[in-house]
């Protein structure tokens, strides 16, 4: 998810509308509309959450010592969260004591585990840590329900993750994802690299930040789950697009949760970096269903739709641009209706959506068009 963000949030380098548009216009937004005067709907939650800042407090009151503790490098390891965090960075126990020491000597500089700056910064991360535990409950509550807005109801499902909240994760990523089975994740959050682009850090825009992040890789976690057991997903591929299909089907709901919820409509917003989206998607789709095109040239796109990284295929970035077209033009149910309808039927969708009178998407070619030809 951090390596599609950068890539998403790369092409859209536009600023944010100064007003923002009223709350749930995004698509993992959406609530179910309610008389005023009606009780809260009652429905079995599909989807738990749960935010445990354990980990940060302890790393965080370790390093508010005046001197290193004896001991104290080796107690947090103790913790299955430290034990996460240097198993994914592959380095031995030592390089964790060893940055955990450094970081109370006024000469060292970042290591593997980057203590030193959450040091520097512990009165800040102290406030701010205080105000998450404050509102875990709640932003435990508005994530798993922005992964419920997106996933459809078709497959019976029953999943529940585990946000711990830490510091210092190796590498550059805020955050790491770790499956357990078919119904569990645990998701690894480094507060201090999470919000590090929020200078202020309003109590509301870290909780927002927060929510956003854990559903994302809840949502994630979830999708995944759901495609293995739905019989839309596991039906093979059949036709030349029908890989080029599935994987910007796959990653679309997905790459929603990379846009601040100021962004959307995506169309409104990002319509230049939308139709050079769009324009990607219609390229790779006249190339693949061409069969004149030769084998390698085959055979580089297929490889750039799995290739992870910081540039993935182009017409990965459509992804997004079409679960939200659908979203503002015809609804959410629209589009979890879409979603659960296999990889070809977001396409299907948004060809619908764009094609409504005064509608401003931009039209996916005729051969996506008609039926999304998959024989």
């Amino acid at each position: 998810m951090k390596r599609l963000a950068a890539v998403l949030l790369l092409i859209c380098a536009a600023a944010a509308p100064a007003a923002a548009p009223p709350f749930g216009n995004a698509p993992y937004d959406w609530m179910p509309p309610q008389e005023p005067s009606a009780p809260p709907a009652s429905s079995a939650s599909r989807v738990s959450v749960k935010i445990d800042v354990t980990a940060a407090e302890q790393i965080l009151e370790a390093l508010s010592a005046e001197k290193p503790r004896p001991g104290d490098a080796s107690a947090l390891q103790g913790l299955s969260v430290v034990r996460r965090q240097i198993s994914e960075s592959g380095k031995p126990d030592t390089v964790w004591n060893e940055d955990f020491a450094g970081a109370f000597l006024p000469e060292s500089r970042p290591g593997t585990f980057d203590f030193r700056s959450v040091r520097l910064d512990r009165g800040r991360w102290k406030v701010c840590l205080e105000g998450v535990k404050a509102d875990a409950a709640e932003i435990a509550g508005s994530a798993a329900r922005r992964v419920e807005a997106l996933l459809p109801a078709d497959v019976p499902l029953d999943f529940s993750a585990e946000i711990d909240v830490t510091f210092a994760l190796a590498g550059i990523e805020d955050h790491v994802l770790f499956p357990e089975g078919e119904r569990k994740a645990a998701v690894l959050i480094d507060l201090g690299r999470a919000i590090s682009e929020n200078p202020g850090n309003p109590r509301a825009e870290t909780a927002e930040t927060l929510s956003r992040l854990a559903a994302a890789e809840t949502y994630r976690a979830a999708w995944e789950t759901y495609r293995r057991t739905s019989p839309a997903w596991r039906r093979p591929d059949q036709g030349p697009l029908d890989p080029l299909l599935r994987s910007v089907s796959t990653v679309a709901p997905l790459a929603l949760f990379a846009f601040d919820r100021n962004f959307f409509p995506l169309s409104r917003w990002l319509h230049d970096d939308m139709i050079r989206a769009i324009d990607a998607l219609n390229q790779e789709a006249a190339v693949l269903g061409n069969p004149k095109t030769d084998i390698g040239k085959r055979a580089e796109i297929l490889t750039g739709l799995r290739k992870p990284g910081l540039r993935p295929d182009p017409a990965l970035s459509a992804g997004a641009f079409l679960a939200d077209g659908v979203f503002q033009e015809l609804g959410r149910q629209a589009l979890v209706d879409a979603l659960a309808a296999g990889p070809e039927g977001l396409l299907d969708a948004y060809a619908s959506a764009a094609a409504r009178k005064k509608s401003d998407l931009p039209p996916l070619s005729r051969k996506l068009r008609a039926g999304t030809p998959r024989k």
